[in-house]
């Protein structure tokens, strides 16, 4: 700017021009100088907010860039979450659902998605396991229609046979046939109302008079295949109450069924009462072949009661007599047990405790010992 003044003030005497001429001459380089200053002025500012905004420009490209890190980021947490969501439902709490476990609760989370997916899966357990009790119900409730007819089958097979065994006393052959029926008939009964057991439904028969141990196991013998290779000893004069001699014949009898078939068919099941301090225990002794550590470890669990099993827990080929077994036992507070036999099988210990005993009189007293007929079938169902 200084330079441009000095070049100014040397045109003038150079030029010859006169004084007006030199007056507006630096008018118009004052007036040019004012302008070169404001657009000089207006140049370093229009500068500083392109600068200005450069940096705005820089702070707001980085924030966009953190805020969708951030996003990036927290979506990221959100679906991890709920994909361990999502796995611990089907890994753990659907199928304990499916199978009529306890289900466990989600795992403690403060992630919104996940409390909310919770929520959800809540929901869909609770719809599931809605849905799974109706439909055991259901089956339930036509396994137990099922059985109550064959036993009822059972039971008219027996009446009609016992007639026919009447008519024809004299009929040896008949006499025989008729028993092999009668029979027949008892081990199908007892097949029915395994099945009812495991449903949930108990015998509705009772006995009207207490009944001696030793009597139990030979009514429990005629409920099996193989009831002549049954031997039984021990004390006559202990009995059991009437309100649990049916349960613990049924008991008796699917363990001697049990004994019978995984022993050689020519061999005998010994069986022993005895009274101990706790009450009086039958003690059924097999000569099969035993069974190994987990077998045995996974059956006494299942006998004793502290493994309940239900209809659909006994394998698509049923074997529903340790299962039968312990649901009797979990009911009435028999003790049963399981253990290697000195005779190379498998000993099944039952404990009848002390408040189900009953003293007997022995046979040949007055008012002694009297083997009571069994109770009397149920009726028939209406159509």
């Amino acid at each position: 700017m200084l330079t441009f003044l000095v070049c100014s003030a040397a045109v003038v005497p150079v030029a010859g021009l006169g004084v007006a001429a030199a007056a507006v001459h630096a008018a118009v380089s004052l007036l040019t100088l004012g302008c070169l200053v404001r657009l000089r002025g207006r140049h370093r500012a229009s500068t500083a907010e392109a600068a200005r905004l450069h940096t705005e420009l820089r702070e707001r490209e980085a924030e966009v860039a953190r805020r969708d890190a951030e996003w990036h980021t927290y979506v990221r947490k959100q679906f991890g979450a709920a994909l361990q969501e999502a796995e611990f439902l089907v890994a753990k709490r659907l199928p304990a659902a499916l199978s009529r476990d306890e289900v466990p609760p989600s795992p403690e989370s403060g992630e919104p998605l996940v409390v909310e997916l919770s929520k959800w899966f809540d929901k869909l357990l609770s719809d599931v396991s809605e849905a799974l009790e109706e439909r055991e119900e259901s089956q339930r409730i036509a396994l137990v229609e099922l059985a109550s007819r064959v036993q009822t089958s059972a039971h008219r097979i027996q009446a009609t046979i016992t007639g026919v065994a009447e008519r024809y006393p004299g009929d040896s052959g008949l006499l025989e046939a008729t028993m092999q029926v009668d029979h027949a008939a008892t081990q199908q009964a007892r097949h029915a109302q395994s099945l009812k057991v495991l449903c949930g439904e108990w015998p509705g028969q009772q006995w009207q008079k207490p009944l001696a141990l030793v009597d139990v196991v030979r009514a429990a013998s005629g409920r099996i295949v193989a009831f002549k290779r049954v031997e039984v000893t021990g004390d006559p004069d202990v009995g059991i109450t009437a309100s649990v001699v049916e349960p613990l014949i049924h008991l008796v009898a699917e363990l001697l069924a049990n004994a019978t078939e995984y022993s050689p068919p020519r061999t005998s099941v010994s069986v022993t009462v005895r009274t101990v301090q706790r009450g009086a225990v039958i003690e059924v002794d097999d000569g099969g072949l035993g069974l190994d550590e987990y077998r045995l470890a996974e059956a006494r669990e299942i006998v004793s009661g502290r493994r309940l099993l239900g209809v659909g827990d006994v394998g698509e080929i049923p074997q529903t007599g340790f299962a039968v077994v312990g649901r009797f036992a979990h009911r009435h507070g028999f003790g049963v047990d399981l253990g290697p036999s000195p005779y190379g099988g498998v000993r099944a210990v039952i404990l009848v405790p002390l408040e189900l005993l009953q003293t007997i009189e022995p046979a040949g007293a007055p008012g002694g010992r009297v083997l009571p007929a069994p109770p009397p079938a149920p009726p028939a169902p209406t159509p």
